[in-house]
C-alpha cells in the first residue's frame, strides 16, 4: 500500500472525510424523513376534512332516515355544505357519484353534473378513476396528481384524500397543493447544504490545525531521536513541558532518552566487567590447568578487581592448602611405608620364634614320654627307683625351664601384638585424616568446575586408597585381637604347665622319700602325666594356631606395605612448594620390638588399651 495511506495527516482527514460523508448521509435521511413526515401530515390533514365532510352527510343521512326529510333534499343540503366548506387558503371539497359525475365542486361549479370518468392529468393520470378505485378498495385513501391552480397557468403537484359515502354511492374528495411543502423542503435542503459546506469549511481548518498540532510536534520528536539515536544524549526534547497526550509523550521521550543513556553508561561497565572476568577466567585457567596437571606450586600473583581479589586470595589460599596437605600425605605415606617395614619383621621374627615354641613343645612332650617310662619302669623294680627319680626330676626341672621361656616367648608375643594394635591405630587414624583430606580436596575440585576435574579424580582415588587402607588396618587390628586371645589362652596353658612340672619336681623329690608307696605314687604320676600331656597337646595346637596368625599378620603387613607405596606413586605426581615433584622423604626404620636374648617372665595381662577408632566409625 501506499506510504501516505499509513501517515498521520491522511488517517486525520480520513476522519474529516468520513465525518463529512456521515453528515451528508444523515442529512439525506433527514431531508427524506422531513418530506416523508410532511406528506403524512398533509394526508393527515385531508383526512380530517374527508371525515368531516362525511360526518355531515352522516347526520343528513340520519335525518332521512328518521324521516325529518326526504333524500333528494338531503342530497341537495349536503351539496352546499360540500361546497361552502373550505380550508387553508385554497382548499375546498368535491363529490363525485358512482358513475364519476361530479355532484358538487367548490371551485368549478361548471363541472357539477358533468362525467369526468376520462379526465387525466398532465402525466396522463385519469385521477378520478383512480380516486374511485382506491375508495372502493380501502374506504378511503390519497392520490397524487397534477391539477392547475386556481389564477395560475401551469398545473402543479396536488395530493388528493377520497372517502366513500356509501348511502348515496357517493365518493368525497379533497386536495391541496404540496408546492408549500416543496417549497420548505427546499429551504430546508438550502439550510442543510450550508450547514454541511460551513461544517466542512470548520473542519477542514479545525483537522489542518489539528494535524499541524500533532505532526510539528512528532516531526520534532522524530528529529531528537535521530539525535539521541546517533549518541547525542543531551539533546533536548520538545513539547515536555505541554499538558495533553504530546506532553506525556514528550516526557515519555525525555525519560526514554535518560534511560538509554544510562543504559550505554551500563553497557559500557558491562563490557568493562567482561574484559575484567576474561581475564580473571584466563588467569584461573591457567592456574586450575597447573592444578589438575599436579603442580601445587602455581599461584595467581596478579592483583584482580576489587570484586574478583577475594576469588583470587582463595585460589592461592587453597593451593597452599593442598600443598601443605600434600606434603603431609608424603610424610604420612613415608611413616606408613615404614611402619609397615617394621610390622613386617616384627612378624617374621614372631614366626621365628613361634616356630621355637614348637619345636620345644616336641622336645617336651619327648621327655614326658620318657619320664612316663621311668615311672613304669619304678614300678616294676625299685632298684632303679634312684636313678629313675634322678632323671625325672632333672627332666622335670628342664620342663620347667622350657615353661618358663615359653611363657616369655608367649609374653613377647602379647606385647608385640600391642605395639601392632598401637601401630594399625596410627594407620587407622592416618587413612582417616587422609580420606576427610582428600574429601575436602574433592569438594575444592567441585568448587573449580570443570577445570578442577583432574584434581577431583586423583582426590577421589587418595580417598579410596584411604578407605582401602583403613579396612586392612581393620582386618589386621581383628586378627591381632584374635591373636592376643588365643595367646592369653596359651599363657594360661602355659601357666598350667609351669605349675604341673612343680608338682612334678615335688613329686620326684618326695619318691626318695615315699620309696614305700612307690606303687601307688607310680600310678598317680601315670596319671599326672598324662594329664600334662594333653596339656603339651593343647599347647602345641595353640602354638600352631599362634604361627597362622603371625602368618597372616605378615601377609597385612606386606599388603599394606604394597599399598603405601602406590599411595606414594599417587602423590608422586603432584610438585609442593620448595621441592621437585613430590617424593616420600625415606626414613630410617625403627629397631623391632623384639629382643632375641631376653631372659624368661611370666605371662603379662592382656593389654587394656584399645585402638579409639570411634572417628573413623563416624566418618
Amino acid at each position: 500500500m501506499p506510504a501516505f495511506l499509513y501517515r498521520i495527516p491522511f488517517r486525520i482527514y480520513l476522519i474529516v472525510i468520513v465525518a463529512l460523508a456521515l453528515s451528508i448521509v444523515l442529512s439525506v435521511l433527514l431531508l427524506t424523513r422531513a418530506v416523508s413526515n410532511a406528506y403524512q401530515m398533509r394526508e393527515t390533514e385531508l383526512r380530517g376534512m374527508t371525515d368531516a365532510a362525511i360526518s355531515l352527510l352522516d347526520d343528513l343521512q340520519a335525518k332521512v332516515e328518521a324521516g325529518e326529510m326526504d333524500r333528494p333534499a338531503a342530497e341537495a343540503t349536503g351539496r352546499r355544505l360540500l361546497e361552502t366548506l373550505r380550508f387553508g387558503e385554497s382548499g375546498y371539497l368535491f363529490a363525485l357519484d358512482n358513475n364519476l359525475v361530479v355532484t358538487a365542486h367548490a371551485t368549478l361549479p361548471e363541472w357539477v353534473g358533468t362525467d369526468k370518468s376520462d379526465y387525466a392529468d398532465v402525466k396522463g393520470l385519469k385521477l378520478f378513476q383512480e380516486m374511485r378505485e382506491v375508495a372502493l378498495r380501502d374506504g378511503a385513501g390519497t392520490v397524487e396528481y397534477w391539477f392547475q391552480k386556481p389564477g395560475e397557468t401551469e398545473p402543479e403537484k396536488k395530493l388528493g384524500s377520497v372517502q366513500q359515502f356509501k348511502p348515496w354511492g357517493w365518493f368525497v374528495g379533497t386536495g391541496a397543493y404540496v408546492s408549500d411543502i416543496n417549497a420548505e423542503l427546499a429551504s430546508m435542503r438550502m439550510a442543510s447544504i450550508i450547514t454541511l459546506i460551513v461544517g466542512m469549511l470548520l473542519l477542514i481548518a479545525v483537522s489542518a490545525v489539528l494535524v499541524r498540532s500533532v505532526t510539528r510536534p512528532l516531526a520534532a520528536f522524530v528529529e531528537s531521536m535521530r539525535d539521541v539515536a546517533n549518541g547525542r544524549y543531551d539533546t533536548e526534547i520538545p513539547a515536555s513541558k505541554r499538558h495533553d497526550e504530546i506532553g506525556d509523550l514528550g516526557r515519555n521521550l525525555s525519560e526514554f532518552r535518560d534511560k538509554l543513556a544510562e543504559s550505554e553508561r551500563l553497557a559500557a561497565a558491562r563490557e568493562e566487567d567482561r574484559r575484567e572476568q576474561e581475564r580473571v577466567v584466563t588467569d584461573l585457567g591457567v592456574g586450575l590447568r597447573a592444578l589438575s596437571e599436579g603442580d601445587l606450586t602455581r599461584t595467581i600473583d596478579t592483583t584482580f578487581a576489587p570484586a574478583y581479589e577475594q576469588l583470587r586470595q582463595d585460589f592461592n589460599a587453597t593451593v597452599d592448602t593442598l600443598n601443605a596437605l600434600m606434603g603431609e600425605i608424603v610424610e604420612n605415606s613415608t611413616e606408613i611405608t615404614t611402619r609397615a617395614e617394621e610390622i613386617s619383621g616384627a612378624s617374621d621374627d614372631l614366626s621365628r620364634r613361634t616356630e621355637n615354641q614348637a619345636a620345644t613343645l616336641e622336645e617336651t612332650a619327648a621327655a614326658m614320654d620318657e619320664m612316663t617310662a621311668s615311672v613304669r619302669a619304678a614300678a616294676d623294680g625299685a632298684a632303679q627307683v634312684e636313678n629313675v627319680v634322678r632323671e625325672a626330676r632333672g627332666n622335670a626341672e628342664q620342663s620347667g625351664l622350657v615353661v618358663k621361656e615359653a611363657i616369655g616367648a608367649m609374653s613377647e608375643i602379647k606385647k608385640s601384638s600391642d605395639g601392632i594394635n598401637q601401630i594399625i591405630g596410627v594407620i587407622d587414624d592416618i587413612a582417616f585424616q587422609t580420606n576427610l583430606l582428600a574429601l575436602n580436596a574433592g569438594v575444592e575440585a567441585a568448587r573449580a568446575g570443570e577445570a578442577g576435574r583432574g584434581f577431583a579424580v586423583v582426590a577421589s582415588e587418595v580417598r579410596a586408597l584411604a578407605q582401602r587402607s583403613s579396612e586392612a588396618a581393620k582386618e589386621i587390628k581383628t586378627l591381632i585381637s584374635s591373636s592376643s586371645d588365643q595367646v592369653e589362652s596359651g599363657v594360661a596353658l602355659v601357666n598350667r604347665t609351669g605349675e604341673a612340672l612343680t608338682d612334678i619336681v615335688e613329686r620326684v623329690s618326695n619318691i626318695a622319700e615315699l620309696i614305700g608307696e612307690i606303687a601307688t605314687g607310680a600310678q598317680e604320676q601315670s596319671v599326672g602325666l598324662g594329664e600334662i600331656n594333653v596339656g603339651i597337646n593343647e599347647l602345641d595346637k595353640v602354638t600352631q594356631q599362634n604361627a597362622a596368625m603371625v602368618e597372616e599378620a605378615n601377609a597385612a603387613a606386606v599388603t599394606m606395605k604394597q599399598e603405601a607405596g602406590n599411595l606414594q606413586s599417587l602423590v608422586a605426581r603432584f610438585r609442593l612448594k620448595g621441592s621437585a615433584p613430590a617424593v616420600a622423604r625415606p626414613r630410617s626404620p625403627s629397631a623391632p620390638s623384639y629382643k632375641p636374648d631376653r631372659p624368661p617372665f611370666a605371662a603379662m595381662d592382656a593389654p587394656k588399651r584399645a585402638v579409639n577408632d570411634s572417628g573413623w566409625q563416624d566418618f
